[in-house]
């Protein structure tokens, strides 16, 4: 009996809390339509230093319910188009062929007696275990085609119930432009940790962005490859978890393989514009 006082004693002075329920965070609400439309965009320059103030807000941007406003969202069309990217990834394997034993060239004479050499048996000397023999389970010369087809309006479908999911669970974060002053990486890798994206231990960050041309021909504002900003795609190009695409290339798997996504007020435009028409 003492014993067992001595060890209710002893525990009793190690009891400590590892998980209070009472401390835990509330559960994050996704705010109801129309009020989730119109979202605050922050400043890239005051992003390094404040991300979530109100010093960062340089105002707001009504969205488009067509394209980012579809409640329910339908996660079969958001299946049905990342089962299709995936297939046009792989692609096909083209018709590769190996020889057997009947296309190899070698005499079919048995190569030795088969009892007494005190070696194993053979019949021929084509055998795939046997240095210039045949190759056992090789391509039959036939074309592996793995794509499928997909309508242009379901895809363009996936895509706008994608970011309206993106935007319910409010990882659409909306920034003004990406037209940074420098190419150093350090730079965009300070503005993406405000938000707990990029870097080997961070969310993942899909950046898109649209330079559009002037309508009177003349250069962009910025330096622009393939409708990015160059000093953009070159601060990126170091960090791990950070994809920067064009808003033509947005596609709904890199949407849902990246956590956060980092969208411009012109790619927002475009996308509008893009897929506003799209109906049932």
């Amino acid at each position: 009996d003492d014993d067992d006082d001595h060890y209710d004693e002893h525990y009793e002075d190690d009891e400590q809390i590892w998980y209070d329920i009472s401390s835990r965070p509330p559960p994050l609400q996704a705010i109801p339509l129309p009020d989730r439309l119109h979202v605050p965009v922050l400043d890239k320059n005051n992003l390094a230093s404040s991300p979530t103030t109100s010093d960062s807000t340089v105002g707001t941007l009504p969205l488009s319910p067509v394209v980012f406003g579809q409640d329910p969202i339908r996660v079969d069309l958001i299946q049905r188009v990342v089962v299709y990217l995936r297939n046009k990834k792989r692609g096909k394997r083209y018709a590769a062929k190996t020889k057997t034993i009947s296309d190899v060239r070698g005499s079919g004479r048995k190569v030795r007696a088969q009892k007494g050499g005190g070696v194993a048996r053979a019949g021929h000397r084509r055998p795939p275990h046997w240095k210039g023999g045949a190759t056992a389970h090789g391509p039959k010369g036939v074309i592996q085609d793995y794509t499928t087809k997909l309508n242009k309006k379901t895809i363009r479908l996936g895509m706008v119930h994608m970011l309206s999911q993106k935007l319910k669970e409010q990882n659409l974060i909306v920034v003004n432009d990406w037209n940074l002053e420098s190419f150093k990486t350090k730079h965009l890798s300070k503005i993406l940790s405000g938000f707990g994206a990029g870097g080997k231990y961070g969310k993942g960050a899909y950046l898109i962005d649209w330079v559009p041309k002037p309508d009177d021909g003349t250069q962009p504002p910025v330096l622009t490859y393939r409708s990015l900003p160059v000093h953009l795609t070159v601060a990126a190009g170091n960090l791990p978890k950070v994809k920067v695409v064009s808003q033509r290339f947005a596609t709904v798997y890199d949407l849902l393989k990246y956590e956060k996504c980092f969208i411009t007020v012109s790619a927002i435009q475009a996308l509008e514009e893009r897929l506003g028409s799209v109906t049932y």
